[in-house]
């Protein structure tokens, strides 16, 4: 009898993969296959750039230059081959970007998993750092936004209400799957649970659409496949009466399907949680054999870094508004490699080390002797330039909108940008700062792509000013809309919210409004490119890195 039992499920197990095989082939050949490749072409160009850059004397991140290249290259063919090719071949390249964007914010926590390795600080200049950062975002935002608002109504820029808004953007959904789990465990259970394929529009987070295929025979797909008391087999309640009503099937007759059988429910359950499940696979039995045999961390870290993400997302969303994600998976990330490192008999400097030992893919393919191999968070930050370039696409999304407000984004921009440069290091060393932290400041609200090469050219502390520009993206996220409100800036005013946190808040605050209003994600992007290549085509000239210098006595 024990035996019969075993076998029937090994024989459910084989069924539930073959089902899982049957509906999600598409989507796991887009994401084995074609998203990988996309985002190594994406690097290669990158790369390109990068070797032409380092042709001349500057300083500038290739990622950067290759999202205004992307951008204006777009553009270019929209004019000359038309709407029609021009958007076949973003969704070409959508495949890489979009699951770059929705996957930025786990590109961003190394950053802070590496700052116990910073240098040794008293308390009194923390203080010191933690109040002029504070008292400086609010002020920076609040300059910002009056300002931006100012030349609205200066040049006369017509209003939109929120009704109008909301009929423009049509049924857009840009969710990032890492930040609203709940849409793409959604996507997940229905591809296992429709009659047909719909693999093609769901891939479990490298879709952008975000869109459910109707149901056929006026079912209502099931929500919840997570708990099998509640399924109707092929169809049954929604979870809401919002489904309904977007469905149009509120008058579909009652009807009572079968129960799913336990391959289906085995499957479902795979197909919901495939990416936990992969990961945790690869981390017990790829990344802690290599790291205990060889002492090669990379793969145990990467994998447990991602693991802790998807914990860190598990949290309520009210307690997200304060614990975020990058800063609880950071916080659990750097506990586990501890933990990891003690049974090797490693401190966590040594654990941390190993993390990021410097080596990036352009330093790889550049050919660069003596490298140390790389660690994940090497990994990361080489991904987080795929990251940086794809929000090319949300900007030549909304490029009419971007023209209209050429003036409120350039100008505003210029003005945070000189200012930072010049304002910050002098506030910052004339209270008791040190130099190098001080020039720190100068970059606060660059994204890290842009802000590492702009304190580097300074001479800052590149530590300090990882610590601020991250925080001032979590800043961005989690008082920042509040802010705006406690200024009156209107909620349907996306210009002035998009300018305002992509200035101060650079990428992470764009993630934010990626999700909540993909309008104002686009004039962020393109405030937190206009705002770092300002600041850096300015620290790349001498005579203006050492004037800023000599305000911090150097």
């Amino acid at each position: 009898m024990a035996g019969d039992g075993l076998n029937a499920h090994i024989l459910d197990a084989i069924e539930s993969l073959k089902l899982i095989a049957r509906l999600s082939w598409r989507r796991n050949l887009t994401s084995w296959l074609y998203l990988p490749l996309g985002i190594l072409i994406i690097l290669l160009a990158c790369f390109g750039v990068d070797s032409l850059i380092h042709l001349s004397s500057v300083s500038f991140p290739a990622s950067v230059a290759l999202l205004i290249i992307l951008f204006f290259g777009l553009m270019i063919c929209d004019t000359v081959l038309g709407d029609r090719k021009t958007r076949a071949l973003v969704n070409v390249i959508d495949i890489p970007a979009g699951w770059a964007l929705r996957y930025i914010n786990i590109f961003f926590t190394p950053s802070f998993i590496l700052l116990p390795l910073s240098s040794s600080i008293s308390g009194t200049e923390v203080g010191k750092i933690i109040t002029v950062f504070l008292v400086g975002f609010v002020v920076m935002v609040a300059v910002t936004a009056w300002l931006v608002r100012g030349l609205q109504l200066i040049t006369g820029t017509p209003k939109r209400g929120i009704t109008e808004r909301a009929e423009e953007m049509g049924n857009e959904d840009d969710a990032i799957p890492l930040a609203e789990s709940s849409r793409s465990r959604q996507d997940s259970q229905l591809q296992l649970t429709l009659p047909t394929d719909p693999a093609s529009n769901s891939t479990s987070g490298i879709s952008t659409s975000g869109q459910f295929d109707e149901p056929t025979n006026g079912l209502i797909p099931p929500l919840r496949t997570q708990d099998p008391g509640r399924i109707r087999g092929t169809g049954g309640p929604p979870e809401s009466d919002t489904l309904i009503r977007e469905t149009g099937l509120s008058d579909a007759p009652s009807q009572t399907p079968l129960p799913l059988t336990r391959p289906q429910r085995w499957a479902a359950f795979i197909n919901m949680n495939a990416d936990r499940l992969t990961y945790a696979f690869l981390f017990i039995f790829v990344g802690l054999p290599i790291y205990y045999t060889t002492g090669y961390a990379m793969p145990a870290q990467l994998t447990f870094n991602v693991l802790a993400y998807f914990a860190a997302l598990a949290f309520p969303p009210r307690w997200r508004q304060f614990l975020h994600p990058v800063l609880v998976s950071s916080a659990i990330s750097i506990i586990g490699f501890w933990i990891l490192g003690l049974i090797r008999g490693e401190n966590l400097d040594q654990v941390l080390g190993s993390y990021k030992t410097g080596t990036n893919y352009l330093d790889l393919w550049h050919g660069e002797k003596h490298l140390k191999a790389p660690g994940a968070g090497d990994v990361f930050g080489s991904v987080l330039d795929a990251s940086i370039v794809s929000l090319a696409l949300p900007m030549f999304s909304y490029r009419q909108e971007l023209r209209r407000h050429f003036f409120a984004i350039v100008i505003p921009n210029v003005a945070i940008s000189i200012g930072s440069l010049f304002g910050y290091p002098a506030l910052c060393y004339a209270i008791g700062i040190s130099s190098q932290r001080s020039l720190a400041f100068a970059g606060r609200s660059l994204t890290l792509a842009l802000a590492t090469p702009a304190t580097t050219n300074l001479g800052g502390d590149v530590n300090t000013n990882a610590a601020l520009a991250i925080m001032s993206g979590i800043m961005g996220v989690l008082v920042g809309p509040r802010i705006l409100e406690w200024l009156k800036i209107p909620q349907d005013d996306y210009v002035t919210r998009g300018v305002t946190l992509g200035g101060n808040s650079s990428a992470i605050a764009t993630a934010l409004l990626l999700v909540t209003d993909p309008r104002a994600a686009a004039l962020s992007s393109l405030s937190m490119s206009l705002f770092g290549i300002i600041t850096l085509a300015l620290t790349s000239v001498p005579p203006v890195v050492r004037a800023i210098q000599s305000l911090v006595g150097l």
